[in-house]
Order: structure tokens, then sequence, then C-alpha cells
């Protein structure tokens, strides 16, 4: 029971933190826009704002390579883990493979289209539809 709190808690402190981290950084554009502006002007280059969605994913790694070496440890110490540290590293692994193949597919189904306009003609692209 003591797990699923730390759990939780980590989960709540992460996310409060990443949306300080993101708020700051709103607030700090605000400020700076009218900074960019001027370098636009001016034809400098400003830097790039980090979005959200990769904020989590930072986060998610960094839980997922800590993990990763935490299990390593815990097998080194009592092989009986070595299973459950198999599942924890191979589930994301296929998921992730599955992921790519299936967006790689959607990617290499238009491009084929694209290509050959004449050979594929009458042949509809639906993305929607893509069978893995």
């Amino acid at each position: 029971m003591g797990y699923l709190f730390s759990v939780a808690a980590g989960l709540i402190g992460g996310i409060a933190a990443l949306m300080l981290i993101e708020r700051r950084r709103y607030r700090r554009s605000r400020h700076a826009r009218s900074r960019a502006a001027q370098n636009a002007r001016e034809g400098k280059r400003t830097a790039r704002k980090i979005e959200f969605s990769k904020l989590v994913l930072s986060a998610v790694l960094l839980t997922y390579f800590a993990g990763f070496g935490l299990g390593f440890w815990v097998v080194l110490i009592d092989l009986s883990q070595l299973g459950v540290f198999l599942a924890y590293v191979g589930t994301p692994t296929a998921t992730v493979i599955g992921f790519y193949s299936w967006k790689a597919k959607a990617e290499n189904v238009v491009k084929i289209k694209q290509a050959n306009p004449t050979e594929t003609e009458g042949m509809p692209v639906d993305l929607n539809n893509i069978q893995p």
C-alpha cells in the first residue's frame, strides 16, 4: 500500500513540476515576444520553445531508465527477479517497435502513392484504416 502512495506522489509531483516549468517558460516567452519581434526585424534567430509533450516524454524516459538501472541492480543481487526485469524492459520495447512499424507503413503507403501516380490510380489512400 505504501508503494502505491509513493507512485501516486511521484506522478503528482512530476506533473506539478512539469506544469511549473512550462508556466515559467510561458511567462518568460510573453516578455520575450517583443524581443523576438525585434530580432526578427533585424534578422536574428531566436531559440525555439520546448513543447510540453517533449517535457513529458523526457520525464517518462528518465523514469524508465532509472527503473532500468534499479532493476538491473536488483537482478544482480537476486537472479530470481530476472523474469520481472525482462518484462519491464520488453513490454515498452515491443510497444514502441509495433507503433514505429505501423507509422512507417502509413508513411510508405503515402510515399508510394505520390511516387507512382499512374500505377496506383484508383487506389485510395485511407490512413484511418491501415491495418498492422
